[in-house]
């Protein structure tokens, strides 16, 4: 049973309706024509220490391990020879976050007991470990499969033809410690267990961007931090897979090896035809500046040092309004020296043009200073007409490179004036220490958040914002009123219910809902799947938590220098499998830079219709 919570009465709706006074309009144009003083035009590369993500947090995994405000991005394109140091002094010890070392610690009895046909998993012939031999777990050996040097599989999504796309990632699990060679997804088709291997070539058709400094041993290209399926526009049959690249240069030589997508995206020949990249769909930073008036250009897609692209800014995530079928795009860098070091958003259209762009403002509650990243946009799928819906979770720190708690807030787009606003303020579930790891919403518009305990590793109870009316409690306890960034920004906002039993094992690395059943499905750090049913409506609902699914991650164990990991999953509701990447890399276990290699992946395939039976 959930555990329901003492939730604030709600505010009045005039009070909810008060936003945000510094909202940008109309992409940025202000009422005077011009920018307003103090922006930066053209900022310089930033001379800031480097670091990563993963470090700062030491062992919180979502994203991956990134750099804070772009400092290690600006310090590795910044064009000098020198290799940076990405250490900074931490007050914990650096925690390994691609997997596991053992399998689950769980109390006796409380793992559910694999059943004939829940799990199977593909991949290379002979990559499988201890998995096969007497295990419940069916392997797959799919000849042809393997992803590039340097490149680990990461997020996924699933196509109406059952296609799985895999994006990709550094073997440091950090987008500015690149490992590979070039920039690609992965793409499984199950019914002819056939894997692709779908390099993006660059702007002057080159498959690698090798850095031109030989300090770094041919390291180059670029990742794929995110991947969706949308609906094709109108006139157009079928789907597109739109994808994301927070680091799509790393200071090559653009007259040779061209530039590569900051967004990119992939179509299909015909219905029976192969997925392929299309590069007339596909926008570098600098063809998406060129679709914004000079001045706002200047600081949503900066130009960091003369002669070289601009910067993106570090597309993390993308999601698709349901309305408008425009995308929003969490920018997770700031925008260099002189500037600022918060992220950003902004949507796009499928034919690539910028329709909305919004910077995260100063935030200093108490009068203390913080760095927000914004990591994660999830839309929501009741929305409506010109209020359209989605939640943003942001990587946080101080001015000290000290980890906060990451909050959760809400968004509106307005698609006829090209505004995005914020209808609450942060927030957190409590003032814990707890973190707001990932989101999810049900058909309902019900919002759930994955939670992180104060240490960075386990999972907290799964937190539930059932839609009551038009709003949900992030809206009408805590809305966006006044000077939110100082004055409300990190408050708590206590959830609706808290789901019992959903803080087992490690964190949550993803959180998917079935669109069939409206099951919660949690896939954590260890290999536990954990499924949740909800019943009911708004303030009445009831959840029941069926015991955890131990996947055998630890089975998959390469040498100590690896680490096997879940990421993100994405449910073919159709064929009712929940798809989970299974990755493998290597961290801190090799000293950083060194010449591209491969590492087996895998792919995870969960019979929801096994999983969910009781």
């Amino acid at each position: 049973m959930p555990e329901p919570t003492d939730a604030a009465d709600p505010t009045n709706a005039a009070d909810a309706a008060e936003l945000d006074p510094d909202a940008t309009n109309d992409l940025g144009r202000h009422r005077g024509g011009r920018p307003p003083r103090g922006r930066p035009r053209a900022p310089a590369p930033s001379p800031a220490p480097a670091f990563t993500r993963r470090r700062l947090i030491t062992g919180v995994a979502g994203l991956g391990a990134l750099s804070a405000a772009g400092a290690a991005a600006w310090r590795l394109l910044d064009g000098g020879s020198d290799l940076p140091s990405l250490r900074i002094p931490s007050p914990h010890a650096s925690t390994p976050v691609g997997g596991v070392t053992a399998a689950p610690s769980m109390p006796a009895g409380s793992l559910k007991e694999i059943p004939e046909d829940l799990l199977a998993i593909f991949g290379a012939p002979g990559t499988f470990g201890a998995l096969g031999s007497g295990s419940r777990i069916e392997v797959v050996e799919v000849p042809g499969w393997g992803f590039g040097p340097g490149q680990a599989g990461f997020m996924s999504a699933v196509a109406a033809d059952g296609t799985v796309f895999i994006s990709t990632t550094p073997f440091t699990d950090d987008q500015s410690k690149l490992t590979g060679t070039g920039m690609e997804l992965g793409l499984f088709e199950p019914e002819g267990r056939r894997f692709t291997r779908l390099v993006v070539p660059s702007s002057t058709g080159r498959d690698a961007q090798p850095r031109a400094d030989p300090t770094f041993a041919g390291i180059g290209g670029g990742d794929v931090s995110d991947v969706i399926v949308v609906p094709a526009p109108s006139g157009e049959d079928g789907e597109r897979a739109v994808f994301t690249s927070l680091m799509p240069y790393y200071n090559w030589d653009v007259r040779t090896y061209g530039q590569l997508p900051a967004v990119g995206q992939l179509r299909r020949d015909g219905s029976a035809g192969a997925w392929r990249y299309d590069p007339a769909l596909s926008r570098t930073a600098d063809a998406l500046a060129g679709t914004l008036e000079p001045h706002v250009a200047a600081t949503a897609f900066p130009v960091l040092t003369q002669g070289q692209p601009r910067s993106p800014r570090g597309p993390a995530s993308i999601t698709r309004l349901p309305r408008s079928g425009h995308l929003v795009v969490a920018q997770y860098l700031g925008t260099g020296y002189g500037g600022t070091e918060n992220g950003a958003l902004m949507v796009l259209d499928l034919d690539g043009r910028v329709r909305a762009y919004w910077q995260y403002p100063q935030v200093r509650p108490l009068g203390v200073q913080v760095v927000v990243n914004p990591r994660e946009v999830v839309a929501d799928p009741t929305s409506e007409t010109d209020d359209e819906r989605f939640v943003l979770i942001c990587d946080c720190r101080g001015a000290d490179y000290v980890t906060h708690p990451f909050p959760i807030q809400e968004f509106s787009y307005q698609a006829s004036t090209g505004r995005i606003s914020p209808r609450s303020t942060a927030v957190r579930a409590a003032q814990d220490g707890s973190r707001m790891e990932t989101a999810s919403f049900g058909a309902d518009g019900t919002l759930y958040v994955a939670r992180t305990k104060a240490d960075g590793l386990r999972a907290d109870r799964l937190a539930v914002y059932p839609k009551l009316g038009r709003e949900r409690g992030l809206v009408s306890r805590t809305p966006a009123v006044g000077n939110w960034p100082v004055d409300t920004w990190g408050q708590d906002n206590r959830p609706d219910f808290l789901v019992a039993d959903t803080d087992r094992g490690g964190l949550v690395r993803s959180l998917t809902v079935d669109p069939t059943t409206g099951a919660v499905l949690l896939a954590g750090l260890d290999g536990l799947v954990t499924a949740v049913r909800p019943a009911g409506q708004g303030s009445r609902m009831t959840f029941r938590t069926l015991d955890p699914v131990d996947v055998g991650l630890d089975h998959l164990r390469g040498p100590a220098t690896r680490y096997v990991g879940i990421r993100r999953g994405a449910v073919d509701a159709r064929r009712r499998v929940l798809w989970l990447p299974v990755n493998q890399m290597v961290l801190d276990g090799i000293r950083w830079p060194y010449p591209p290699f491969k590492l087996d992946q895998w792919l995870l395939r969960v019979n929801l219709d096994v999983l969910l039976r009781e």
